[in-house]
């Protein structure tokens, strides 16, 4: 059967599920083996966190607002330091705007109608 047949849920389902596979047979995490397919010697993490635009429902004219942890030692510590950022900034938006503010986009970031 062609790709071309197959809905994009079922082409995602199946592709990660090959990708776990084989980080599973190469005895590595998942993130590695996806930094190994792309070539990438170092996988750099970046966090959507707030989305504007017509898709986010609100009148933030930029698209989306994203960070990036550089200076990390590690993918654990990147990850870290973006979590922690995200859940500070939630912190700030609630405080600032209010609980309905800190609804999530489609996109994972946080959609407030400022």
């Amino acid at each position: 059967m062609a790709f071309s047949k197959l809905g994009v849920n079922a082409i995602l389902a199946v592709s990660l599920k090959v990708c776990k596979a084989g980080a599973e047979v190469k005895n590595i995490p998942f993130y590695k083996y996806i930094a190994n397919l792309a070539g990438n010697k170092k996988l750099d993490v970046t966090f959507n966190v707030i989305n504007g635009g017509s898709y986010a429902g609100n009148k933030l004219a930029m698209q989306e607002f994203m960070i990036l942890p550089v200076g990390s030692s590690s993918f654990k510590v990147a990850m870290k330091m973006g979590v922690e950022a995200y859940h500070y900034l939630k912190a700030m938006i609630k405080k600032k705007y209010g609980q309905d503010a800190t609804n999530v986009g489609d996109e994972g970031g946080f959609a407030p109608n400022i």
